[in-house]
């Protein structure tokens, strides 16, 4: 009888509408993250516990900084597993298609003018956070001294780019641009940016999410989207080694928010205007996904919440 069951369970999962399924997926990884998160948060407490030291003490440590940052890339490297493995999904099945030469350029092209041209929109949340009394946590990367920034582009440029990229314009992309392809990209940058829980950054995710979800779907590939997550958190990883916006200075940082918001424009009616053949036409419900994606939802909105109070204690 139990195996009659699982077996039943099984085929009502795999019959869901595809749209569910991206939900499904979405929960998961926001549930898995919170898991995670927590076990590691208790091991560690354990831990400095039995050893008499004070916890404090173990997130100045670059292995603590590499674990943080490690343990989340597995839960996305799971679950995508998990989904190919179900579905019998292939790679190109959820965006790891080839595409033209192109997209990868607009990808660089993009990244550079959602980074050097809306920077200033983190610095406006943290302006306006200090005028209320509240104070920003320092948020860390481990040492990037001699080879040290070798390992950092890796978990925290290489990796992200690749899971959540596969997770965000991959399955979950592609289950609902059924809804249209507006509707996809403002969905996808909404989810990418609750997703991180930031409230600091989660303006400028949104538009990155969002502009992403278009540069894949005008690609036909997630690859070039990629690049362009990989190439942003590359770049604030080698100014934070090299500090090379504090010697641009002021007049020159005037003109580099002028290029790149310039860049931004032109890029972003390239890919709305003029690349359009592979615009999509709503022909589903977002019903499926929210059903299955409300969980990921309003755990990802506790925890956001949770994360903006902090700033007041």
């Amino acid at each position: 009888m139990e195996n009659q069951t699982n077996h039943n369970f099984k085929n009502s999962l795999l019959n869901q509408p595809r749209g569910a399924v991206s939900g499904l997926v979405y929960s998961i990884s926001i549930v898995g993250m919170a898991l995670i998160g927590l076990a590691f948060a208790l091991t560690i407490a354990a831990v400095a516990n039995a050893t008499g030291t004070n916890s404090n003490a173990f997130s100045e440590q670059d292995w603590y900084k590499y674990l943080s940052y490690l343990l989340y890339q597995i839960v996305y490297v799971f679950i995508v597993v998990v989904f190919a493995t179900i579905y019998r999904s292939r790679p190109r099945e959820f965006g790891y298609r080839k595409t033209h030469w192109k997209y990868y350029a607009i990808a660089l092209l993009l990244q550079f003018g959602l980074l050097f041209g809306l920077n200033w929109v983190n610095n406006l949340f943290i302006m306006a956070i200090e005028a209320m009394g509240g104070e920003i946590p320092v948020n860390e990367l481990p040492s990037l001294g001699g080879g040290g920034i070798v390992g950092v582009l890796l978990v925290v440029a290489v990796f992200p780019a690749i899971c959540e990229e596969t997770i965000f314009r991959g399955v979950i992309l592609e289950g609902v641009k059924d809804l249209g392809t507006v509707a996809a990209c403002l969905l996808c940058g909404l989810l990418f940016s609750i997703f991180h829980q930031n409230p600091l950054q989660t303006v400028y995710q949104f538009l990155c999410g969002s502009a992403f979800a278009l540069l894949a779907i005008r690609a036909d590939s997630i690859l070039p989207a990629i690049v362009a997550h990989f190439a942003n958190n590359a770049l604030i990883i080698f100014d934070a080694r090299f500090q090379f916006l504090e010697k641009v200075g002021g007049a020159g940082n005037v003109v580099l928010l002028v290029v790149a918001l310039s860049v931004l424009c032109a890029t972003l009616a390239y890919l709305i205007f003029f690349d359009k053949k592979t615009n999509r036409k709503k022909e589903g419900a977002i019903k499926p996904f929210l059903l299955f994606a409300l969980t990921g939802i309003i755990l990802s909105a506790i925890i956001w919440i949770s994360v903006f109070v902090t700033y007041f204690m």
